[in-house]
């Protein structure tokens, strides 16, 4: 840590970053490499100055950001399928729901499984922004219906995370379908 800035004082150490003293200017420099603060910008770039810890954040933030993760999730993964739907389709003129030819779809939706977990931090970092969405809608819910949270919080998740990852289900199937010019429904 006495390296960071050459003759300079190191003054304070915090989780992330090194402030130093030089020619009596202090400055923060930080410890933690490019890659891991590209990777993981919502913990690194954040721009609330709330005296709260990255975890504290997120356990205030709580149910909103699972709500949010669930749903960024859901549409990350219906927008794969989707993708690999009408890769497979292009490719080999079939439906996945012919004879035989579900294997061979999850060979090639599997790629895209793959990226997904290797994108997850950047899916719970948009989680974590549109969180306060989801309190906003179960507040609006609340007042709107007139309901208690947890009856709002259920309707967030039932509209949200499961009419809302069917219908785009539906849409992303049907539009690569079209798209590459095979039926979903294969023709007997």
């Amino acid at each position: 840590e006495d390296d960071v800035v050459p003759d300079a004082e190191v003054i304070e150490v915090e989780t992330d970053a090194v402030i130093v003293e030089k020619d009596g200017n202090s400055v923060e420099v930080s410890t933690v490499p490019a890659w891991k603060r590209i990777v993981f910008f919502y913990k690194y770039n954040n721009q609330n100055d709330d005296g709260l810890t990255f975890r504290q954040r997120l356990t205030k933030a709580g149910l909103s950001v699972v709500l949010s993760y669930g749903f960024v999730s859901n549409m990350s993964y219906c927008v794969s399928v989707s993708i690999a739907w009408y890769i497979f389709c292009k490719r080999t003129l079939l439906s996945p729901l012919a004879p035989g030819q579900w294997p061979k779809f999850l060979a090639v939706y599997s790629g895209f499984w793959v990226f997904n977990n290797i994108v997850r931090p950047i899916r719970f970092g948009l989680s974590v922004a549109i969180s306060t969405q989801f309190d906003k809608i179960v507040l609006w819910i609340q007042e709107k219906a007139r309901v208690n949270r947890s009856v709002a919080i259920g309707l967030t998740v039932f509209f949200a995370n499961i009419v809302g990852t069917t219908v785009l289900m539906c849409l992303g199937i049907s539009m690569a379908a079209s798209l590459a010019g095979v039926p979903i429904r294969p023709v007997k």
